[in-house]
């Protein structure tokens, strides 16, 4: 019998950032930002002012919940 995950984050947070996402599934930066690419998932923060006022820095990648949902199956695919 498989043991089941939870993945838990405040109802508040609306979005989350590619670092936010690899600690939260505890694999590489580089493995979900090329993940995401493949399945074309995310959004670039590419403004600096529109990425200074999310408190995230220019060029990360920023998930909706609904991608988080999907990354959490696509990165446990990978691990097993």
């Amino acid at each position: 019998m498989m043991g089941s995950h939870m993945l838990r984050v405040r109802a508040s947070q609306k979005v989350f950032t590619d670092v936010e996402v690899a600690s939260l599934f505890g694999v590489a930066i580089d493995e979900v930002r090329a993940l995401a690419r493949s399945k074309h998932l995310g959004i670039l923060s590419r403004a600096a002012e529109a990425a200074e006022a999310a408190g995230v820095t220019a060029g990360q990648l920023l998930f909706n919940l609904s991608e988080l949902m999907i990354l959490s199956v696509l990165c446990h695919r990978l691990q097993h």
